[in-house]
């Protein structure tokens, strides 16, 4: 399967045999980890004997060594224990991709296990030792609401060091989706908006990378696969090319959502219907097929059509306080998103306006004055759709 594609559906996983042992030792819901603490040191799960006692580097409690033939020796506690630096009931996926990302990201410094930093009650999966800051890798292949990805990502945040998400097996089989991209999603030079998985079978790392939604809300992209960090560290630059809108067969879809009651365009179609139009009689000139980060919600077109009915209805003059306004008031009711854990809503909501404004002064609907715009002619709503 070619992994430089536009973005369609799932990765493809192999190795299912591999994959039988990580869903066995899940099963078992351990807290577990690759390092533990004896006599003031800390020894890797690899280099441990049995019959001596090791602590939590964290908690100071007691582990327990496991060995076994399929999987790699990890420490575990006990039963019952309550540990601050909490962890995701850790799956032999987890404990061999950190071992792999250990060594996938070595060429920026020394690499760590389990890096426990008291201050702000964390534990890092794998550190790296990169100069000038080092830098925290966490390996997510359980589910994790958005208040705790959140709260650790500012954790490390307050601590003045960049934290990278990457994610396991769950998560690449999944369609891409907002759950996913607010979570973990982060700009990066050259890959744009991104998400990075960690293929343990495979042992690389892959890329969703260039996030961005159609004018209609469709999420796009391109998927990567990226066998070296010096790979990493090049990007793969990408210009998407947006096909043109179908304008007839856009207002022919939204007419009959709007017959079916369509909850979605139910409070776009009120908003209009206060200004006396109609979604599907939408001016040709809001129209636009450009594609944006992937905030809008059902898309740019909408918001494009709402932001214009206001606008035009509170001539002649305009001010940029009231486009500000116009444009999170309607990312709200198209359904759009005005924060995720690593990036904001504000640059793309900025963008979207200023490529409304330009396209309505290019054709002559509105000239730019001192203090903001003044309508120089209304636009036209269709009246045969």
């Amino acid at each position: 399967m070619n992994d430089d594609r536009r973005m369609g559906g799932r990765f493809f996983v192999s190795g299912r045999k591999f994959w039988g042992v990580f869903t066995e030792l899940r099963e078992k819901g351990e807290l577990t980890m690759l390092m533990a603490e004896y006599q003031h040191h800390l020894i890797d799960a690899r280099n441990a004997t049995r019959q001596v006692t090791y602590r939590c580097p964290a908690c100071h409690e007691v582990v327990c060594l496991h060995r076994g033939h399929q999987v790699a020796p990890y420490f575990a506690h006990r039963p019952q224990t309550a540990c601050w630096s909490g962890g995701e009931g850790e799956t032999a996926e987890h404990v061999t991709g950190k071992r792999q990302l250990a060594l996938f990201f070595r060429p920026w410094g020394p690499t760590s296990f389990e890096r426990v930093l008291p201050t702000i009650q964390q534990r890092a999966d794998v550190w790296g030792a990169r100069t000038p800051r080092p830098v925290a890798l966490e390996f997510q292949c359980s589910p994790l609401a958005v208040d705790q990805v959140a709260a650790r990502t500012a954790g490390y945040r307050q601590l003045g060091i960049p934290v990278i998400w990457l994610l396991g097996r769950r998560y690449a089989r999944q369609r891409l989706n907002w759950r996913l991209i607010e979570r973990y999603a982060r700009w990066l030079p050259r890959w744009g908006l991104c998400l990075l998985f960690w293929d343990v079978a495979d042992q690389c790392l892959r890329v969703k990378h260039h996030l961005q939604q159609d004018a209609l809300g469709q999420y796009l992209g391109w998927v990567s696969r990226v066998p070296t960090l010096r790979a990493f560290l090049a990007g793969q630059p990408r210009t998407f090319h947006p096909r043109p809108l179908n304008l007839a067969r856009v207002r022919h879809n939204w007419s009959l959502a709007l017959l079916r009651g369509a909850a979605p365009l139910r409070p776009i179609q009120e908003q209009l219907y206060g200004l006396h139009h109609h979604l599907i009689q939408f001016p040709t000139v809001l129209a636009s097929n450009q594609a944006t980060p992937p905030i809008f919600g059902r898309g740019v077109l909408l918001w494009r059509i709402l932001v214009g009915a206001w606008l035009f209805a509170a001539g002649p003059r305009v001010t940029p306080a009231q486009l500000q306004r116009w444009g999170w008031q309607a990312l709200q009711l198209v359904g759009g998103q005005a924060t995720a854990v690593q990036f904001s809503a504000r640059p793309a909501v900025a963008l979207a306006l200023h490529a409304l404004l330009t396209d309505l002064e290019r054709t002559g609907y509105l000239r730019r004055a001192t203090g903001g715009w003044v309508v120089q002619q209304q636009p036209q709503w269709v009246t045969d759709s």
